[in-house]
């Protein structure tokens, strides 16, 4: 089957368009490129990239393919878009949204367009009761000044609003963390009295970052990975100092601890026979569990620590007393 250039290069475009992959061994065996060689089919795929020179990239083939390509088109765009995946980005453009952060990706425009449609479409389908991130404006350029500072692993003084004052703290920038529905940023203190902390990014008033570099704690980085509350506290070597809290959840309430953990340690040691379940949880301090205890009550109770045991019921105690 003769076919001429210009033929090729149009079913080239024609199938990158529906996101096919193109690899160069598999067109040798295609009726329109058989008995072609490959330096033939590198000559059309060359057509197509001095008129559209970003429109397919090399891209890595599956076992025995040589030399494949594909296109990032709308099409593919579709396929990545499954339900889970839109899901979390409507979480993220109510941020996103907020700070124009979507304006500053260095993606094509047109390209800018189609996710904001999809998402915007898909957002119609969610109401959030309670924000994700409170902001203004400027967080996107201290998100993008904070991303320099820990990238390039540089001292930074943070200036840090507490009650109208500006407190002014110089630290050693790990992470960007994201929980409770609050962005912090978990940091080295210079300060050795405080080693480890976080701060929350809506009181960071402003950020300057020092020429000086610093070297990564590695227990701290371990750590920041394993935090599960702002109330983690970091002791170092803190593996070795890690709390064990064994509570027992009512049988009415089991089914919410089956189907979620409500901390990342959550573990379920026990399922008795009346449906009530025994839980495990590693904490830092007791106080990083006992906002959820006290959600729990009367459906959770502590078996152990002792200590935990008596001070959430010396709590409830002075409670009922007022």
């Amino acid at each position: 089957m003769a076919t001429n250039p210009q033929a090729r290069v149009l079913e080239l475009l024609k199938r990158f368009n529906d996101g096919q992959k193109i690899c160069i061994e598999a067109l040798q065996n295609d009726p329109m490129w058989l008995e072609k060689s490959e330096k033939t089919i590198r000559r059309d795929l060359d057509v197509i990239k001095e008129y559209f020179p970003d429109s397919f990239e090399l891209i890595r083939g599956g076992k025995g393919e040589k030399g494949c390509y594909k296109a990032i088109t709308k099409e593919v765009f579709n396929n990545f878009m499954d339900k889970d995946t839109i899901a979390l980005m409507v979480q993220t453009f109510n941020i996103a949204q907020r700070n124009n952060l979507l304006e500053s990706l260095n993606i094509d425009e047109a390209d800018k367009r189609i996710i904001d449609s999809k998402i915007k479409k898909s957002k119609e389908c969610y109401e959030f009761i309670t924000k994700p991130y409170e902001s203004k404006k400027s967080d996107a350029l201290l998100l993008k000044e904070l991303e320099r500072a820990i990238d390039w692993k540089r001292y930074t003084t943070v200036e840090y609003k507490v009650a109208n004052e500006i407190q002014i703290h110089e630290v050693k920038p790990y992470k960007i963390v994201f929980m409770n529905e609050n962005f912090y940023l978990a940091c080295e203190h210079v300060n050795e009295e405080y080693l480890f902390t976080t701060f929350r990014l809506s009181q960071i008033d402003g950020v300057k970052l020092s020429t000086k570099t610093f070297h990564t704690n590695y227990d701290i980085e371990d750590f920041i990975k394993q935090i599960q509350t702002p109330w983690s506290k970091y002791t170092p070597n803190f593996r070795t100092h890690l709390i064990d809290v064994v509570v027992e959840v009512d049988a009415v309430k089991a089914r919410f601890f089956k189907a979620k953990k409500f901390l990342p340690s959550q573990k379920i040691v026990e399922e008795k026979e009346e449906g009530a379940l025994i839980l495990s949880f590693k904490v830092t301090q007791e106080m990083e569990i006992e906002e959820l205890l006290k959600k729990w009550l009367p459906f959770m109770r502590v078996i152990e620590p002792i200590s935990l045991q008596e001070k959430i019921k010396n709590e409830l105690i002075e409670y009922l007393k007022g």
